[in-house]
């Protein structure tokens, strides 16, 4: 057998039955292999494919060089410190593969693995680099990353066949002079370190295709950087550059280049050649810290100020990021950008944007939050295409009326705006999943509120099957649906109904507390009402119903307070509620459903305004005193029953079942299957 394969077979050792001389490619990863016996550079003189990743070698053979025939070996994720010396002698080695191990040092003759292309050596403790290391002329992919590496050697621009060229993440603060002597490198990732300068000139710029020289402290961009004719990625993000520090004629050449990134440095203006990247597509000038990263206290952007008339060559970009900069306007003919499907101007300080905003017809994402508008463009209707807009935190009053023709938006942000009322253009964004209105000036208009509402939650129906939180989990059959309907909502009178039912299914104090205080404090054994409320997530104490609809009202909405009041009181007195009996009690905070479950309740409860109240319980689960004292408020005179058939529909509609997880988002008429959980709080 040729081919050996023996992966995650939970091996200690290397059997010797394997090893047999026609054997040429071996693999043993991912086992528990501690040592390697002397046999095998012995007994497989053909060898060569040698995969031992995985595995918790600490060292290698002394004899290892034996396998002279080897072209691949990998050795990652063992806890290798050295390689013996004897590794060398593989002269026909191909490729080596140590990444994660302890290695502190590479042998220092290493160059004669003459015929190296791959040395991947990245995840060590690797300090220092031999000093023949620039001898491994066919050597072409290199990667040291995450090492400890302060020094290259003098001749390591002797690599002339390296193609790709991996530093990232080590301990770098300059490079040598005769780096700048790759005259094959196509790859270059200096990601991570602490360089101040690049060399002046660089003799494989024109070979360059991609260079990431991001996080450092670069304060200036070398010239060479204009010649780099066939890159197409330069990333240059997180460094000290200021000011303008590209080269005058930066872009006349670089007729290839399509990702330019140089987020969060101090960069001031653009110059006018930047307008010649025709290639361009994706353009980073912005924060270097994504949306969950970033501090609202701390700016990580550049300081730009304004864009040059040049900036709208760019007809190719895709992608732009100015975001956390001065801009205060943009460019009269910004709207040629006409490829433009992502842009973020958020944190800037933009008073308005250009009629020719609405030229972008493939604009799909725009954040614009954060600025200084008062108003938007009359042509800002005309973006076909958009379906995230985030306008929040500016001072917006109203929105044009041609914002009505964005139909393909989905999210809305106009959270702490200056919008006085309800935008009426926002009717007939049928396909708007998201919007935030959140602190902004709104009055007591609710009537066009009325017009773009409706609600989605399901219409309470005592006919109907398993809508009711009160059965038991057996009675659920998996053909049992609850249906959602959305009826228009179309009167103000209806609107504040809605309110107060989003409000009261929320409150589980109105389902779950029914005024009783303190049930469990007889039971010394029992948890404390704070600690039960905490955990099942119900308040520590009841909420009264003003605070419950306050929630979900806007910030400025005092003014149609009383009329909520008067629908609550109206909505109440309809109610069919009944004094406490022995058959209506509550026995507890939580409400156990269990049929098990048993409430003798003595005369006393009778009479409500009594100061004491005994209950005579016994439950099977739970260890409480026969006699437990019910304290109820003294204004407490009626307790909620479950709707019945012979309420008004009106009551059904408002009153169903907190545990429904209701959504009060927009939908169309669609059928949900019952969750599972639903029910939990009925099982015993």
């Amino acid at each position: 057998m040729e081919d050996i394969c023996l992966q995650s077979q939970d091996l200690s050792e290397v059997p010797s039955s394997i090893l047999e001389e026609k054997v040429k490619r071996l693999n043993l990863e991912f086992n528990n292999i501690a040592s390697l016996p002397l046999e095998l550079c012995q007994k497989l003189p053909h060898l060569t494919f040698l995969s031992l990743n995985g595995n918790m070698l600490e060292t290698l053979p002394s004899n290892i060089g034996s396998l002279t025939g080897l072209t691949e070996f990998y050795l990652k994720e063992n806890s290798l410190t050295a390689l013996p010396e004897s590794i060398i002698q593989l002269k026909n080695l191909k490729k080596l593969h140590l990444t994660g191990n302890n290695l502190k040092k590479l042998p220092e003759n290493i160059h004669f693995l003459e015929n190296l292309h791959e040395l991947v050596a990245d995840e060590n403790t690797i300090k220092n680099l031999p000093s023949s290391f620039g001898g491994l002329k066919l050597l072409s992919h290199l990667n040291l990353s995450f090492n400890e590496i302060e020094n290259l050697s003098d001749n390591f621009g002797g690599l002339e066949s390296l193609k790709e060229l991996d530093l990232s993440n080590n301990c770098l603060t300059s490079l040598p002079e005769n780096f700048s002597l790759l005259p094959s490198l196509e790859v270059l990732d200096l990601n991570s370190n602490k360089i101040n300068k690049l060399p002046n000139t660089f003799q494989s710029a024109y070979c360059l295709k991609k260079i990431l020289v991001a996080q450092n402290i670069l304060s200036e961009i070398p010239r060479w950087f204009s010649k780099m004719k066939n890159v197409k990625e330069v990333f240059l993000s997180e460094n000290n550059l200021h000011g303008d520090p590209f080269p005058e004629d930066f872009g006349s050449d670089c007729d290839n280049l399509e990702q330019l990134d140089v987020s969060g440095n101090n960069i001031t203006s653009l110059p006018e050649s930047i307008g010649k990247l025709k290639s361009l597509t994706f353009l980073d000038l912005g924060s270097s810290f994504d949306e969950l990263e970033r501090n609202p206290m701390i700016s990580n952007g550049n300081d730009i100020v304004y864009l040059p008339s040049t900036f709208c060559g760019l007809q190719n970009i895709s992608k732009l990021e100015l975001d956390e900069n001065q801009i205060k306007e943009l460019p009269h003919d910004f709207g040629l950008l006409s490829n433009l499907a992502y842009l973020d101007l958020s944190h800037n300080l933009l008073q308005a944007l250009p009629d020719s905003f609405g030229h972008l017809k493939n604009l799909k994402v725009c954040l614009l939050s954060m600025n200084y508008m008062k108003s938007l463009p009359e042509s800002f209707g005309m973006l076909p295409s958009i379906e995230d807009l985030k306008l929040d935190l500016n001072l917006l009053e109203e929105l044009p009326e041609s914002f009505e023709k964005l139909t393909t938006l989905i999210n809305l942000d106009l959270y702490k705006n200056c919008l006085k009322e309800f935008p009426k253009s926002l009717k007939n964004l049928k396909f708007l999943k998201g919007l935030d209105l959140r602190e902004n000036n709104f009055g007591s208009t609710l009537d066009a509120l009325a017009l773009a509402y409706e609600p989605s939650y399901p219409i309470r129906d005592p006919e109907q099957e398993n809508n009711w939180r009160g059965r038991k989990r057996p009675d659920i059959q998996p053909n049992a649906w609850v249906e959602k309907k959305t009826p228009a909502v179309m009167n103000k009178e209806h609107l504040e109904n809605d309110i107060l039912y989003n409000a009261m299914v929320s409150a589980s104090s109105l389902w779950r507390k029914h005024g009783q205080t303190d049930i469990r404090s007889k039971n010394p054994n029992a948890l404390a009402t704070n600690d039960l409320n905490q955990i099942n997530g119900y308040p520590e104490k009841e909420t009264s119903n003003e605070e419950l609809i306050g929630t979900f009202l806007v910030n400025n909405v005092t003014s149609c307070k009383q009329e909520i009041e008067n629908v609550v009181d109206t909505i109440t007195d309809e109610l069919q509620c009944k004094t406490l009996d022995d058959e209506s009690i509550v026995e507890n905070e939580t409400e156990f459903w269990d049929e098990n479950v048993q409430s003798n309740v003595s005369s006393k409860s009778s009479s409500v305004s009594s100061e004491e109240n005994l209950v005579d319980t016994d439950f099977e689960d739970c260890d409480f005193e026969t006699d437990c004292k019910i304290d109820f408020p003294k204004n407490f005179t009626r307790t909620y029953e479950h709707t019945t058939n012979n309420l008004p529909s009106e009551v059904n509609e408002l009153f169903i079942p907190s545990d429904l997880h209701i959504s009060t988002a927009c939908g169309p008429e669609m059928w949900d299957t019952i969750e599972d959980g639903q029910f939990d709080d009925a099982d015993s």
